[in-house]
Formats: structure tokens, C-alpha cells, sequence
């Protein structure tokens, strides 16, 4: 259950990075909000606090306070402390996000205010990022898994970089056809 959550979360949140710049990279509208982006979002939050559920019946039974203690000296013990920290640090934002993911929140906020706080998900990624490749290093994962999670992980930033390009590039044009 643990893969499972953490893969399929990661690949919605893969999923909602990536819908902003295909709407770029398509010459569409990119507005600040849509329903798909929100409910893959959501999504990808429900699937990552899933994830965290599962994941403290994994390791010490659910005894929750040493999965953020080091208990020896090795750089093992050390790296699980760090990426259950990161781990707490995406789910709390996660559910801070799925909070704000609405029309209440987005008429409340306003849409530039709301949008920022939309882009915590960029802090959430790289903790997720972070998180993950630690537990690639912890679990010994094999190489399958490994690969999947590089592949997402560079599919987003390929796409976001790509989707800053394109938004680059369509207000050279729009600010020299004044």
C-alpha cells in the first residue's frame, strides 16, 4: 500500500505540474485555476497523506515518534530521519494545498494571492524529490522502481522548464506587438 500511494501520488502531482505547460506549449489559455488541475491536485494530495498513513505501518508499527528520531549513529538512521521529516513537511502542505484548492478559497484569496500560495506545490516536489531518492538509497530499491521515479521526476521539470520557455517567449511577442 505504501508503493502504491507513493507512486500513484507522485505521478498526479507529476500530472498537475505538468497540465500548465501543455496549455502553454499547446498556444492555449493558461488560466489560474481549472477544475482538471485542482482535482488532479487533489488527488495527488489524498494520495500522499494516504501514503504517509500507510507508510508509519511500515517501518516501526506505528510508533510515530521514532520514525523522527535517531536512535544510532550510522548515515542510515540519519537519511530515514531526514526523509520522514521531508515526508511530514509535503503532507502537511499537501493538506494546506487541498485546503485552498477551491472556488471559496480562490474568491477569498484573490487570484493572485491564491496562486502564490498554490506554488507552495513547488516546495512540496522538492521535498517530495527529496524524500523519495532517500528511500531509494534506504530500500535498496531496484532498478524498475528507481527508473519510474527518475522518469516522473524529469518529466515534470522537462515540462516546466518547457512551459516557462513558451510563457517567455508569448510575452516577447504580446510586448513587441505594442
Amino acid at each position: 500500500m505504501s508503493f502504491a500511494t507513493a507512486y500513484a501520488g507522485l505521478g498526479l502531482v507529476v500530472a498537475a505540474l505538468v497540465i500548465g505547460p501543455l496549455n502553454l506549449l499547446r498556444r492555449r489559455p493558461n488560466p489560474t485555476s481549472t477544475d482538471l488541475r485542482r482535482d488532479v491536485g487533489i488527488w495527488a494530495g489524498l494520495f500522499g497523506i494516504a501514503h504517509t498513513v500507510a507508510g508509519f505501518q511500515v517501518h516501526m508499527h506505528g510508533e510515530l515518534q521514532r520514525y523522527f528520531s535517531v536512535t544510532s549513529d550510522g548515515i542510515g538512521a540519519r537519511l530515514f530521519v531526514a526523509a520522514n521529516f521531508l515526508g511530514l513537511i509535503a503532507v502537511i502542505l499537501l493538506i494546506v494545498l487541498i485546503s485552498i484548492s477551491n472556488d471559496v478559497a480562490l474568491r477569498r484569496f484573490g487570484a493572485a494571492r491564491w496562486k502564490a500560495l498554490q506554488r507552495v506545490t513547488y516546495i512540496v516536489i522538492v521535498a517530495v524529490v527529496l524524500h523519495g531518492a532517500m528511500y531509494q538509497i534506504i530500500e535498496k530499491r531496484r532498478w524498475p522502481l528507481a527508473m519510474i521515479f527518475s522518469l516522473l521526476i524529469v518529466a515534470a521539470a522537462t515540462m516546466q522548464w518547457a512551459g516557462t520557455r513558451a510563457r517567455k517567449i508569448r510575452r516577447e511577442i504580446t510586448s513587441s506587438r505594442r
